[in-house]
């Protein structure tokens, strides 16, 4: 129907994904992220962290993503990296930093609840990787939400 004139072309109605979303990696080819996502978190809180990219990979300003729990609080105050709450049936997070224009990196996956967190060394971890990442001693992996879920 393209060579009809009274056809209106309308623009696609799908957003176009503004945001990149990496995991840590160590080198040359650990993938600590991914381990945590495959092995740790159950299939809703999978779930739940794929939606949470397919949404805030499309909003512009990182202040309006849906999932930031609060500000950092502790040995990460200050630290420019943020945690997301991840829905499920355990309280799951991940925590993660900016790394670039657009670009977002995931460093540290963990369980917490009640001031227990699982990993136990979970905020070390993270402001370990943020230092890798930093100095550009690391490996990034380009986390897509998978649409199987």
């Amino acid at each position: 129907m393209t060579n009809h004139n009274k056809v209106i072309q309308f623009p696609s109605q799908v957003p176009a994904k503004v945001w990149e979303f990496f995991d840590f990696g160590y080198l040359p080819d650990g993938k600590p992220i991914e381990t945590w996502y495959k092995n740790e978190i159950s299939d809703r809180a999978r779930f739940s962290f794929n939606a949470l990219i397919k949404n805030n990979e499309k909003i512009a300003n990182h202040l309006d993503w849906s999932g930031p729990d609060k500000q950092m609080q502790g040995e990460l105050k200050g630290k420019q990296i943020w945690q997301w709450r991840i829905p499920g049936e355990l309280p799951y997070r991940m925590l993660g930093s900016f790394w670039g224009q657009k670009r977002a990196v995931f460093l540290m996956g963990y369980y917490h609840k009640g001031g227990v967190y699982t990993p136990r060394n979970a905020l070390t971890t993270a402001l370990d990787r943020k230092k890798l990442l930093d100095q550009g001693a690391c490996k990034l992996y380009e986390r897509q939400a998978e649409d199987n879920l």
